[in-house]
């Protein structure tokens, strides 16, 4: 079991009156561009991390490409041939719910499947005032499936430098690429990152836009991708959300024995990241699509795999 990093994963309880990053200035789309702008739309992931016996997985829902909750008796069931779980728990956006499924064996096929548990919802609140007393019944959702093959794990992971002064700097990122695929599995990097000064600290995650995906063991990366200036309009940085975003802060949760707060990778303006040291958790994941069992249910499922490793950034003085 992989033994958490104290300051990384350390808890901090920000105020809620701690002003939000502006959508104008920094891009928080909810990385999911293919959401259809009409109708209902699921998307599952499921990620094991090296060296933790759980998988994390995931669900965000969307309706005319906005996100919404689940209500009634609608749950997603998540499982493998010897244990399932209910994905109960709220991520921090409308409409995404993360957990962790025991997966002790390490087993490739994780199965979804929507189902109609007026029960286990109640107990987690998932029910509307107007409807406390009552169950709207079965979603449209219901009885939709899904089984998707977690691909090899990313290993030998390694970084050309690992201490950077400027976000004009870029390394390289290096892991061992594995037989190509068809459909070709593509590579995903996302980090959670820990900006510092003498009082206050910056929490926040990121995903890397990557200029090839492709598994072949290299990509060189920005750090601008990671460090922004929080006085310039025209970062780059691409704040995680969504699905991605409860699958990380699931997996974080994981890694820091349940230390990790809600507001973990809340965009918060408590430190200017350009000018202050940071710790940088970069994860890479390799990962699967996998399509729902009936063509009728509009969606994506991806399953993946995933290591990490740490780099850090102090700015001259």
């Amino acid at each position: 079991m992989i033994q958490p990093n104290p300051f990384i994963f350390r808890v901090l309880f920000i105020l809620l009156s701690a002003a939000a990053l502006s959508a104008c200035d920094i891009e928080t789309g909810n990385n999911l561009p293919d959401v259809p702008p009409e109708g209902r739309f699921v998307a599952l992931n499921a990620n094991q991390h090296s060296g933790v016996d759980e998988a994390q997985v995931a669900i965000a829902m969307f309706e005319d490409g906005t996100p919404i909750k689940l209500v009634g008796g609608d749950v997603v069931q998540a499982s493998t041939d010897s244990d399932s779980i209910l994905l109960l728990d709220e991520g921090f956006y409308i409409g995404s719910y993360a957990a962790s499924l025991p997966n002790e064996l390490n087993v490739n096929q994780i199965d979804f499947l929507m189902i109609h548990d007026p029960i286990a919802t109640r107990e987690g609140r998932w029910y509307p005032v107007d409807l406390l007393n009552s169950d709207p019944g079965p979603g449209e959702f219901v009885g939709a499936s899904a089984s998707v093959i977690l691909p090899p794990e990313p290993t030998n992971l390694a970084t050309s430098s690992s201490n950077f002064s400027s976000i004009n700097d870029t390394f390289t990122l290096t892991w061992s690429a594995e037989p190509a695929q068809t459909p070709p599995d593509i590579m995903k990097v996302r980090a959670a990152i820990t900006c510092t000064n003498s009082t206050k600290t910056s929490l926040y995650g990121v995903e890397a836009v990557l200029a090839d995906e492709s598994d072949d063991g290299s990509e060189t990366i920005g750090l601008n991708q990671f460090i922004y200036d929080i006085d310039d309009g025209n970062s780059i940085i691409k704040f995680i959300r969504d699905e991605a975003r409860a699958s990380l802060q699931e997996l974080l949760d994981k890694l820091s024995n349940g230390e990790i707060g809600d507001d973990f990778l809340a965009e918060l303006e408590l430190v200017n990241p350009i000018d202050n040291d940071c710790e940088i958790q970069l994860f890479l994941f390799r990962q699967r699509d996998a399509n729902f069992d009936s063509t009728e249910t509009n969606g994506s499922i991806t399953g993946s795999r995933s290591a990490d490793v740490t780099i850090f950034y102090s700015p001259n003085p």
